[in-house]
């Protein structure tokens, strides 16, 4: 069973690892990157930090005016929120680390099956794959700063570039679909449970005030 699902995994690597361009190698290496996405990471904090919302005021002639509203959070809410986030990517950037030494998984540029035909265009390093620690990482932010902001269009668009960010790991040829696969399932984990702990320690903090 085990290793039909490897194989499966592999063949579903080799599929995808195919899909390629040479403006696609571009965008997926970006993608795959850390620091381009830094100002990302910065404007989540600053969200964070400032709530915005739409305040409608009605005026005469039964007339509509919409001016959008920045408010800052509480600083034990926003110190709450900024321990949380560090906490995620602590525990699953450390964890997902683990995991790849217990399971000691090959990365396709290594697994004796794959390493003569991925297309490995990141730096083919040695070292174990699963579970994927971008993967782990991103997720983890997308779930626990979606529940935060509770905006539809924010939970598309930092699930959205999740994805696109794990599949680019794929595409550069460092992971098995396998290998992100449950590395978004554990940072996904991770961020629910940082969430509802965020919201269990502003409940006891509120009820103690």
């Amino acid at each position: 069973m085990f290793d039909k699902l490897e194989e499966l995994d592999r063949s579903l690597f080799l599929f995808l690892n195919d899909l390629h361009t040479g403006f696609l190698d571009w965008v997926m290496t970006l993608f795959s990157a850390r620091l381009p996405w830094l100002p990302l990471y910065i404007s989540i904090v600053i969200c964070i930090v400032w709530s915005c919302s739409i305040e409608t005021k009605r005026e005469e002639g039964a007339q509509q005016r919409r001016k959008i509203v920045f408010k800052k959070r509480d600083k034990k809410v926003i110190f709450t929120i900024l321990i949380a986030l560090l906490a995620t990517f602590f525990i699953t950037d450390f964890f997902s680390n683990q995991i790849k030494y217990m399971v000691s998984r090959l990365r396709p540029g290594w697994d004796p099956l794959t390493c003569n035909i991925a297309r490995v265009i990141e730096d083919n390093r040695f070292s174990y794959g699963f579970v994927s620690s971008h993967a782990a990482n991103v997720f983890g932010l997308a779930m626990l700063t979606a529940a935060i902001f509770k905006r539809k269009w924010y939970t598309l668009l930092i699930f959205s570039w999740a994805l696109i960010v794990s599949y680019s790991r794929i595409y550069v040829g460092r992971h098995f679909p396998g290998d992100v696969l449950f590395g978004a399932l554990f940072g996904i984990a991770v961020g629910y449970l940082a969430y509802k702990l965020i919201q269990l320690l502003i409940q006891k903090d509120v009820l103690r005030n």
